[in-house]
């Protein structure tokens, strides 16, 4: 049996933010339909490009980001390959964003789309441990790493940084 710091090194924040992610949803989707909110009027072309966008996204992020974690070996070094060359915690930013997306997409709910905001606010106090723990272990190569990627979202700078690279 794993003890509980092998679980948090394994899974990191990652478990507890999902829960906090799904009671954020269902509390915004009771509320909305408790407040009668209207629903959100999309194209269906435009929505099922959406949730392609979407799926195709959080395919990526979560396939490449335990892929290259699991190639670290969760920890032990700094990943920085595939969607960790943008993105700080790319298998969170799933959670936040693909997921949230996708649900918004097939309730058509405004809410579940402004629940991004309390979700990614959430999400980045609690990453804030993980963080410091890549920070006290890795020093300065962390901090550098943390000034070209984005926490959930891709650095606009690490992205033009590449392309002039390549």
């Amino acid at each position: 049996m794993r003890s509980n710091k092998q679980f948090w090194q394994l899974f990191g924040i990652g478990p507890f933010g999902i829960v906090v992610t799904i009671l954020i949803w269902f509390i915004v989707y009771y509320i909305e339909s408790i407040l009668e909110v209207p629903k959100m009027i999309i194209h269906p072309t435009f929505r099922t490009a959406l949730m392609a966008i979407f799926m195709i996204d959080a395919l990526y992020l979560l396939i490449g980001g335990n892929y290259y974690l699991a190639k670290g070996g969760h920890g032990k070094e700094i990943v920085k390959q595939g969607p960790f060359q943008f993105i700080r915690h790319p298998i969170y930013s799933v959670w936040i964003f693909s997921f949230t997306g996708i649900l918004a997409m097939i309730f058509y709910s405004w809410g579940l789309i402004i629940s991004v905001i309390p979700i990614t606010i959430i999400w980045s106090w609690l990453v804030q441990r993980e963080e410091t723990d890549m920070l006290n272990k890795f020093g300065d190569k962390y901090r550098v790493y943390m000034e070209q990627t984005g926490q959930f979202l891709p650095s606009w700078r690490a992205m033009r940084d590449n392309l002039k690279e390549n």
